[in-house]
C-alpha cells in the first residue's frame, strides 16, 4: 500500500485537473543525514526523507556549471522522468472539487480588478468629461478685429473653459496611478501563470517549468518587482539561456504595464508642459438685430423746402410752429452733440480707409450712438452719416494789406467775392440782423474781427453759394452741391502757437501764412466738406470706416449749410474760435489746416446729426470675452489611450484569472509566489508553514497559504562563515 508524503508545500502545490491522475506525494531526495558543508549540501546522492527535513542551510556560492543550452540537468533525477512514481499513487479529482467555488473566487479577483480598471476609468472619464463639457463652442468672428478664426480652426489644440491648473491636477493623477496599479495587474496575471505551471508540472511539458533561479525571477516579477524584471532582461541575454513561457509571459506583462506607466508620465509631462491660458472671445451672432445705424429722419426726408423758404428740415419753421417742444429739442441735440453730452448719439472722428491710424488728413466724423450706452461685449456693422472736410493754405494767393491804426488791421483780397479786413470789427445794421460793412462780400460770416468765413459752389472761389434764396431764386433740392466749398480768413497771437514753433519763420516765406508788422499770424484756408453714406463696425468700443459713398445730392449737406442763416449773427460760430487756436499749435501750416478741417467736419456732423433716425444694423455679434485653457491633442490623446490601454489591460487580466481559477483553485499556488513562502521553504519551519495554511472549511476544504496568519516562529536564521569561506545561512531552533 502506497503511502502519503508528509511534505505539505508539495501537497498544497500539485497540479490538480478533472481529466489528469496527479501525485499526491514526490520521491524525497534529501533522505539522509544533513550535510555538514557546501559541497555536500549541494550533492544531490544524499537524500532526506519528508519527516528528516534539515533545518540546516541554504549557501550561495561560485555557480560550476557553465552555460547549457537546454534544459538539461545534473541531479540524478531527470526532468524527463518527473513527475515519480515513488511513494505516489494517482488521485482523481472531480471537476467542481477542483475548481474555487464562486465566492472566494469573485473574493479574490474583484479587489484587484477594481483597484485596476475603476481609477483609470473615472480618471479618463473625468478628463475626457472636462475636455468635452467646457469644450469652447463660438461662431466665426464677424471682424478680423476680434477674429477666433486661428484658435478655433487649430486641429492640434482643443479649447477649454476650465481652469488649465485644474486640468493639470485631474490629468497628474494617472501618473501617479500608472506606477502602482502594476502590483495588481500582476497579481491577476499570477493566477494564470499558476495554472500553466500546474499543468506543466502534470503533463509532458515538465521542460516547459522554471529551473530554482528561473522560479526566483518569476517570484519577483509576480510581485511587480523592477529590479527583478531588469535581472531577467540581462539573463535572458546569456548565451544558451531557455526561458520558460511562464516566465516569459510574466516579463511581457510587466513589461507592458511599465512601458505604459512611463508613457502615461511622458504624456502627463507633456499635457503639463504645453497647455497654456489663453484670452478668447467666444463669438455668438445674434439674429435679432439693434438700431445702431443713422439716417435722415422721416422729417427731414419728407420736408418740401420750398415750403419752407429755402431752408432745410435743421430749420423747420412748420415744425416750430406746430410742436414748438420737438423743434427746440432738434435744437438743443445740435448743442448736445458740439460738447458731447447728448444721450442719443455722439460724433466721432475716424481714419478714412486706407488712411494711416496716426493721420489726421481727411478723416472722417461720423455719428455713432452714445458709447455710455453700448455694451462694450457687442460689435456691429451698421451706416450712419459721414463727413469729409479738406483745406489748403492759400494765403500766398490773397493780397495782403497793412492798415489801420497802429497798423493793426491785415487786408486781404483773394476773389472778387472772397476779401476782407482782419482786425477790424463788423459793422451791424440797427436792427442787428445783418451786416453793414462793405469789407465783408455778400453773403459772407464775420462773427468777430479775427475770423471770416463764406460759402462757394465752385473750388475757385467765385460764386456764393445761395441755396436759401437770399440774393436770388430759392434752389430746388435738385441743385443743391455735395461737396460744398468755403474759405475761412482768420488771425491768432503769435503766442497761440506751440512752444519753440514759429511759423512766421517756417512758413512765412512760401506764403503759407502772413506776419504782419505785429504780432498777429494771419492766414487763409480754402476747404470743402463732403458728406457720405458710411458704412462702419463698432468692434471693442472702436469705431472703424470701412466704405464711403458720397452723397447722391446736397441734401445732407444742406441740412449744415442752411442752419446758419446768412446775413445774420449767431453764437453758433462762437466754436469756430476754438478751432481756430487750436490749429494753432500745429508745427506748421498744412497740419494747421488738417486739423482746423477735422474739426469743421466735427461741427458740420453736430448739426446733421441732430435730425438722424435709428437704422437696423447690418450685421451683429455678441462677444463674451473668456480665459480659456488651450490643451494640445496629441498628449491628451496619449494619455487618454494609455488609461484606457490599462482598463483593458485590467479586464484581460481578471478575465485570465477567473480562467484560471474557475479551471482549478490555484489560490494556494499564487499565495506562495512570494518572498514568505520562499523563506519557509527554504529553511523548512514545519510548524510556521502549517500554522500559514488557511483552509476553507466553508466551501471545498480548499487549503491556501497565507502569511498573516504567521505570528510566532521558533527557528531563527543565522549566518556562518567568512569572505574566503563564504558565508553560510543556517537554521537555528
Amino acid at each position: 500500500m502506497a503511502f502519503m508524503s508528509t511534505n505539505h508545500l508539495w501537497l498544497d502545490s500539485t497540479p490538480q485537473s478533472s481529466s489528469i491522475s496527479t501525485p499526491s506525494t514526490f520521491s524525497d531526495r534529501w533522505q539522509g543525514k544533513p550535510a555538514n558543508s557546501q559541497e555536500q549540501f549541494l550533492d544531490n546522492s544524499h537524500t532526506l526523507s519528508d519527516t528528516d527535513w534539515p533545518q540546516d542551510i541554504f549557501t550561495r556560492g561560485k555557480s560550476k556549471r557553465p552555460k547549457a543550452s537546454s534544459f538539461t540537468r545534473t541531479p540524478s533525477h531527470q526532468s524527463s522522468n518527473w513527475p515519480l512514481t515513488e511513494k505516489s499513487y494517482p488521485t482523481t479529482f472531480t471537476k467542481d472539487e477542483l475548481k474555487c467555488p464562486k465566492p472566494r473566487l469573485w473574493k479574490t479577483i474583484l479587489v484587484p480588478t477594481i483597484i485596476v480598471i475603476l481609477p483609470m476609468a473615472c480618471l479618463v472619464a473625468g478628463l475626457l468629461g472636462l475636455m468635452f463639457g467646457y469644450r469652447v463652442r463660438s461662431d466665426t468672428s464677424l471682424f478680423p478685429q476680434v477674429s477666433n478664426t486661428n484658435s478655433l480652426n487649430d486641429n492640434a489644440v482643443v479649447l477649454v473653459n476650465y481652469s488649465a491648473t485644474r486640468i493639470a491636477f485631474v490629468a497628474s493623477w494617472a501618473s501617479t496611478l500608472a506606477p502602482l496599479l502594476a502590483a495588481f495587474v500582476m497579481n491577476l496575471i499570477s493566477y494564470q501563470t499558476a495554472l500553466k505551471m500546474l499543468r506543466s508540472s502534470s503533463g509532458t511539458n515538465q521542460h516547459d517549468l522554471p529551473s530554482p533561479y528561473q522560479y526566483s525571477l518569476l517570484v519577483g516579477l509576480c510581485l511587480a518587482s523592477i529590479g527583478r524584471l531588469g535581472r531577467y532582461w540581462v539573463y535572458s541575454t546569456g548565451e544558451g539561456v531557455m526561458i520558460p513561457p511562464v516566465l516569459r509571459r510574466a516579463a511581457r506583462s510587466l513589461s507592458l504595464t511599465l512601458i505604459l506607466a512611463v508613457i502615461v508620465f511622458a504624456a502627463d509631462t507633456a499635457l503639463h508642459y504645453t497647455t497654456t491660458t489663453i484670452n478668447f472671445d467666444r463669438i455668438a451672432i445674434t439674429q435679432r438685430s439693434h438700431a445702431y445705424g443713422f439716417g435722415l429722419s422721416e422729417a427731414c426726408l419728407s420736408l418740401n423746402r420750398a415750403d419752407n423758404f429755402g431752408l432745410p428740415c435743421s430749420r423747420n419753421g412748420q415744425l416750430a410752429q406746430d410742436d414748438y417742444d420737438t423743434y427746440v429739442a432738434g435744437q438743443n441735440e445740435v448743442f448736445f452733440l458740439q460738447h458731447g453730452t447728448s444721450n442719443i448719439s455722439e460724433v466721432k472722428l475716424v481714419p478714412a480707409p486706407g488712411q494711416p491710424p496716426a493721420s489726421e488728413h481727411g478723416s472722417v466724423a461720423i455719428l455713432v450712438p452714445q458709447s455710455r450706452n453700448l455694451s462694450p461685449y457687442r460689435d456691429f456693422r451698421a451706416h450712419t452719416a459721414g463727413v469729409i472736410t479738406t483745406c489748403v493754405p492759400i494765403s500766398s494767393e490773397c493780397q495782403w494789406k497793412t492798415l489801420g491804426p497802429d497798423d493793426t488791421y491785415s487786408q486781404f483780397n483773394c476773389t472778387d467775392n472772397f476779401y476782407g479786413v482782419l482786425g477790424k470789427p463788423p459793422s451791424m445794421t440797427a436792427s442787428g440782423l445783418g451786416f453793414n460793412d462793405s469789407d465783408i462780400p455778400p453773403l459772407g460770416f464775420k462773427p468777430g474781427s479775427g475770423l471770416q468765413y463764406s460759402y462757394f459752389t465752385d473750388a475757385n472761389l467765385t460764386t456764393p453759394y445761395d441755396s436759401t434764396g437770399a440774393l436770388g431764386p430759392v434752389l430746388t433740392d435738385a441743385q443743391l452741391i455735395n461737396p460744398v466749398y468755403f474759405a475761412v480768413a482768420a488771425r491768432f497771437a503769435a503766442s497761440a502757437q506751440r512752444a519753440g514753433v514759429n511759423m512766421a519763420d517756417n512758413d512765412g516765406e512760401d506764403g503759407a501764412i502772413h506776419k504782419g508788422p505785429t504780432q498777429n499770424i494771419d492766414f487763409v484756408l480754402r476747404c470743402q466738406y463732403t458728406t457720405y453714406g458710411t458704412e462702419y463696425t463698432w468692434v471693442n468700443s472702436t469705431a472703424q470706416v470701412h466704405a464711403l459713398a458720397p452723397s447722391p445730392n446736397g441734401t445732407l449737406a444742406e441740412v449744415f449749410h442752411g442752419y446758419r442763416l446768412a446775413n445774420t449773427d449767431s453764437a453758433f460760430d462762437n466754436d469756430l474760435g476754438d478751432d481756430i487756436l487750436q490749429a494753432a499749435l500745429q508745427p506748421d501750416a498744412a497740419a494747421m489746416a488738417d486739423s482746423f478741417a477735422n474739426s469743421f467736419s466735427q461741427r458740420v456732423m453736430s448739426v446733421i446729426g441732430a435730425f438722424q433716425s435709428a437704422r437696423a444694423n447690418a450685421e451683429e455679434q455678441d462677444r463674451t470675452p473668456l480665459l480659456v485653457a488651450k490643451v494640445p491633442k496629441a498628449p491628451l490623446a496619449i494619455l487618454a489611450a494609455c488609461c484606457i490601454a490599462y482598463v483593458i489591460f485590467g479586464v484581460v487580466a481578471a478575465t485570465l484569472a477567473y480562467r484560471a481559477l474557475d479551471d482549478v483553485d490555484v489560490r494556494d499556488v499564487v499565495a506562495r509566489f512570494s518572498l514568505a513562502a520562499l523563506s519557509l521553504h527554504a529553511f523548512r519551519d514545519a510548524v510556521t508553514d502549517n500554522a500559514a495554511i488557511e483552509v476553507d472549511m466553508d466551501t471545498a476544504g480548499h487549503r491556501v497559504f497565507d502569511e498573516c496568519k504567521i505570528r510566532c516562529e521558533t527557528s531563527r536564521v543565522g549566518i556562518e562563515g567568512g569572505p574566503t569561506t563564504g558565508f553560510v545561512l543556517k537554521s537555528l531552533v
